[in-house]
């Protein structure tokens, strides 16, 4: 099977096993269905992922104010070309965490986000597929060094501290799907 192939079907995968709407998962599968899926390909709209450390018995997450988007975020980003989203999780893990990971659980939410500083970056649309990685806050230990590259300041916060710095939908979709422990949601902002 090729590498087009292969990333289709497992995008096609998520979609289908995903607890979305109708509407959101005919968005998904229409984009999938265009081609093109990785920035490399097309550099306007495209797939990515999100993986986002929370500690359950807590209730924080591990989230950060990102250098290029000026937004606080988790980590995250962008599918390389002939990546599965499972791959490129565990790519950008050790890229901005520099640890290596067993176990990646199962993608948990699908989110559109319409990029809003075309200036600082080509890409129109994100097509986010989100992994929320349970650990342990004081056994968690990201290089540092790592993710100086990419935000200004991360670290831990409680959900409701989180939610007052965020100002990106898809982060604040993501930041709801935790404290409801809800079912996969899909927000497609307005045009």
């Amino acid at each position: 099977m090729s590498d087009a192939l292969r990333v289709a079907a497992a995008l096609q995968e998520i979609i289908e096993s995903s607890d979305i709407s109708s509407q959101a998962k005919s968005v998904f599968s229409a984009r999938l269905k265009q081609g093109k899926l990785t920035r490399d390909d097309n550099p306007y709209s495209h797939f990515c992922v999100y993986f986002a450390a929370l500690d359950p018995a807590l209730k924080q997450v591990f989230i950060g104010h990102h250098k290029k988007s000026g937004l606080w975020l988790f980590n995250g980003g962008h599918m390389d070309k002939g990546e599965t989203p499972q791959e490129a999780v565990i790519r950008e893990m050790g890229e901005e965490w520099g640890n290596s990971w067993a176990v990646i659980p199962k993608p948990a939410l699908l989110t559109l986000t319409q990029i809003e500083k075309p200036q600082a970056q080509i890409c129109q649309w994100h097509y986010d597929i989100w992994y929320f990685v349970p650990v342990d806050k004081n056994s968690f230990h990201p290089d540092q060094a790592l993710l100086a590259k990419e935000f200004h300041e991360i670290g831990w916060k409680s959900l409701s501290n989180a939610r007052a710095f965020v100002t990106d939908p898809s982060t604040h979709t993501a930041l709801k799907y935790l404290e409801s422990s809800g079912s996969t949601i899909l927000i497609i902002p307005t045009q």
